[in-house]
C-alpha cells in the first residue's frame, strides 16, 4: 500500500570507531539515547519507529512538521548530553508499507540526505522544507539542488548546517573547474566569533570570482579539492591569523600569518580577507594546470 508519508533516517556518526573502543559502552550509550530521549520525542510528535539500525533508526511520520520538530529535540538533546553525535535526513514523499516495513524512493532519498548531513545537522528535501512554517524553516540554510548516489533527479537540499562534500552519497557534478573548500574559520574564543564568521564568508566570496574555480564553505571537505583552512588567536592585545593553503590530495601550498590590532578585529576582516584570497588566488594559479 502506497501513501504519502515523511521519512526520518538518523546515524551515530562514528559508530565503527565508538564500536571498536568500546562495544559494550557504545551499545549503552545508544540504547539509553533511544529509551529517554528518541522514543518520549516520538510519543510526542507521532512518530512510528520502523526499525532500529544498529547505528541509527528508521522512523516514518505524517507530518513533516512534527518530523522536524522531532528532529531538533532529539539533536538538541544529543549535544546537550554529549555522548553522541547525530546526522539526520528527512524526506516526504510516497511511501510503500509491506509488512511493517516501509520501501519506496522516499526511503532512498531520506538515506542519502542523513549521509550528506554533516556531524550534529539536519538535512532535509525541499518537499519537506515547503511544509514548514517561517520559525521552523529559520534555522534552514538553502544548499542547493544536489545530485545524490543513486538518485535520478537532483533534490533540492535544506539543511541546519551545510552540505558534506566529501560524502559518498553525493555525486559531484562533472565540471572542468577547480573546487576550493574554505573550512570555517576557527577562534581561539567566542570574542572573536563575529571576525571568524565575517571572514569565512568573505573569503568564499572572494575565492568564487574566477570562472575557472568554484568556492564552498565546507566542514569536511572533499580530498579532490583545495583546501583553505584559517584560524584567528589572541595575544597582547593583538589578533593573529593563521592561513594554509592545501592542494588536492594534501600537499601544503602556502601558508602565513598576519597581525592586527585586537581593538580594530572587527573592521578588518575584510581587508584580511582580500589579502589572503589574493595570495590564494596567485598560489593556485602556479600549479593551476596540475589538477585540471
Amino acid at each position: 500500500m502506497r501513501s504519502l508519508g515523511v521519512i526520518f533516517l538518523a546515524d551515530v556518526v562514528g559508530f565503527s570507531k565508538m564500536m571498536s573502543q568500546d562495544e559494550d559502552g557504545t551499545l549503552a550509550l545508544i540504547r539509553n539515547f533511544s529509551k529517554e530521549v528518541l522514543k518520549p520525542s516520538l510519543e510526542k510528535y507521532r512518530g512510528k519507529l520502523i526499525k532500529s539500525l544498529g547505528d541509527g533508526w528508521l522512523i516514518e511520520f505524517d507530518s513533516a512538521t512534527n518530523a522536524v520538530t522531532c528532529a531538533m529535540d532529539c539533536q538538541s538533546s544529543a549535544k546537550r548530553r554529549g555522548q553522541i553525535v547525530l546526522r539526520i535526513g528527512i524526506h516526504l514523499g510516497d511511501v510503500e508499507h509491506e509488512d511493517d516495513d516501509v520501501f519506496g524512493d522516499v526511503v532512498n532519498v531520506a538515506a542519502r540526505l542523513e549521509s550528506i548531513a554533516e556531524a550534529g545537522d539536519i538535512a532535509i528535501s525541499n518537499s519537506t522544507y515547503l511544509c514548514l512554517d517561517q520559525n521552523l524553516a529559520k534555522p534552514f540554510n538553502n544548499c542547493g539542488k544536489q545530485t545524490l548516489k543513486n538518485i535520478a533527479i537532483p533534490i533540492e537540499v535544506w539543511s541546519t548546517g551545510r552540505v558534506n562534500v566529501g560524502s559518498k552519497g553525493l555525486t559531484r557534478k562533472e565540471s572542468d573547474n577547480l573546487v576550493i573548500s574554505v573550512i570555517p574559520v576557527l577562534g581561539s574564543d567566542s570574542s572573536v566569533s563575529p571576525f571568524a564568521q565575517s571572514l569565512t564568508d568573505n573569503l568564499a566570496k572572494q575565492l568564487d570570482t574566477k570562472e575557472w574555480m568554484d568556492s564552498m564553505i565546507q566542514k569536511h571537505p572533499s580530498d579532490e579539492d583545495f583546501q583553505l583552512s584559517t584560524s584567528v588567536s589572541i595575544d597582547a592585545g593583538r589578533f593573529i591569523v593563521s592561513a594554509v593553503l592545501k592542494a588536492p590530495g594534501g600537499k601544503n601550498l602556502w601558508s602565513d600569518k598576519m597581525a592586527g590590532n585586537l581593538k580594530q578585529i572587527n573592521q578588518l576582516a575584510d581587508a584580511v580577507g582580500d589579502k589572503i584570497s589574493s595570495q590564494v588566488l596567485m598560489e593556485i594559479m602556479k600549479v593551476r594546470t596540475k589538477y585540471k
